[in-house]
């Protein structure tokens, strides 16, 4: 007797959760470099108050804050790194994690870069001392930091939703409703599977 499900040997979906997972790391080190290129920006600053003679506390706020930011960007991307080699396991949870972790994170990046973006949204008036710091600033800066930081902020930001994207396709899906060779189908609820398993009643 025939069951109408298809026993395979070859998980289907497997190439789109790969190309997902591949995007999600290039995402997560993405952001780690632009975390790096930061960190070296925020000391070159740093050393560029200590050559101007700027009051100790001058810089101390933007600093802290750019720091926590830092920090949480950086657990973000390890995060998403995990998740990236833990969705190749087929677990949907996984998946579930996956999308909210990265949904909050490309709503969070949007709203950084609208308030950067817009008009007069970074506009500071800025004292004699602060220009000069930007001035030292400039002449200490490594050449890579700019580009690189610019760079990953590019790539991070849309390689994770094109992951997000990959995960919510019908390949996928078949992928994480693959059980043992067998994918699981749409089954009545309170009906047997082939397989033993009772379809949950829906509430």
């Amino acid at each position: 007797m025939t069951t109408g499900v298809s026993a395979t040997t070859v998980r289907p979906g497997r190439r789109v959760v790969v190309a997902s997972s591949v995007l999600l790391g290039l995402s997560g080190l993405a952001r780690l470099a632009q975390v790096a290129a930061e960190a070296v920006r925020e000391n070159t600053y740093l050393r560029a108050h200590e050559q101007v003679g700027t009051p100790s506390g001058f810089a101390a706020p933007p600093m802290v804050f750019l720091i926590g930011v830092g920090l949480v960007v950086a657990l973000t991307a390890l995060v998403v790194l995990a998740l990236a080699l833990a969705n190749l396991a087929g677990r949907n949870w996984t998946r579930i994690v996956t999308w909210v972790v990265g949904g909050v994170t490309v709503a969070v990046s949007a709203g950084w870069l609208f308030i950067f973006t817009v008009p007069g949204g970074d506009d500071i008036p800025q004292s004699p001392d602060a220009s000069r710091v930007e001035e030292v600033a400039a002449q200490l800066m490594p050449g890579w930091a700019e580009p690189l930081s610019t760079a990953a902020g590019f790539v991070a930001s849309p390689a994770l939703l094109i992951a997000l994207v990959l995960l919510a396709l019908p390949p996928a899906n078949a992928f994480f409703r693959w059980r043992g060779g067998v994918q699981d189908p749409p089954y009545p609820a309170g009906s047997t599977r082939p397989d033993g398993g009772r379809v949950p009643q829906q509430l």
